[in-house]
């Protein structure tokens, strides 16, 4: 239910930001601030491998949206490194449950990540620690 508050949360305010726990008490005690922060897509490692697939029947993920996110993304990171796949007669369920998924989505995605191999430091979030690979 979390997410759904949180996905609500997120067309509400018009951008992407932590949860809001809903009182400035309650953030303070999660974050240290009044407001819950805003998530800084520019400290995505410019060297991590995204795959990005999206379809014009998504009402929840839609093309604006996606194309928003990629020109907050492109500009910081590596174009070798980023991968996009439109899908123009998926929807947002059909990446999950379309019987076509694995050919279409799932295969590609693999390949991708199949083709990269990852630096240490593009697996260092600064709020967590590193992951061993």
């Amino acid at each position: 239910m979390k997410n759904v508050r949180h996905f609500g949360q997120t067309i509400r305010y018009g951008f992407l930001a932590k949860y809001d726990y809903g009182s400035s008490e309650a953030n303070m005690q999660h974050y240290g601030e009044a407001k819950p922060p805003i998530y800084n897509l520019s400290n995505i490692p410019s060297d991590l491998p995204l795959f990005l697939s999206y379809g014009l029947q998504d009402g929840l993920s839609d093309v604006e949206d996606v194309k928003l996110l990629l020109d907050i993304l492109k500009p910081h990171h590596d174009a070798d490194k980023l991968t996009t796949q439109y899908i123009e007669e998926y929807a947002h369920m059909d990446f999950i449950f379309g019987v076509n998924a694995k050919d279409i989505v799932y295969n590609q995605m693999l390949g991708q990540a199949r083709s990269v191999t990852l630096s240490p430091a593009s697996c260092v979030w600064p709020d967590r620690p590193a992951l061993q690979i």
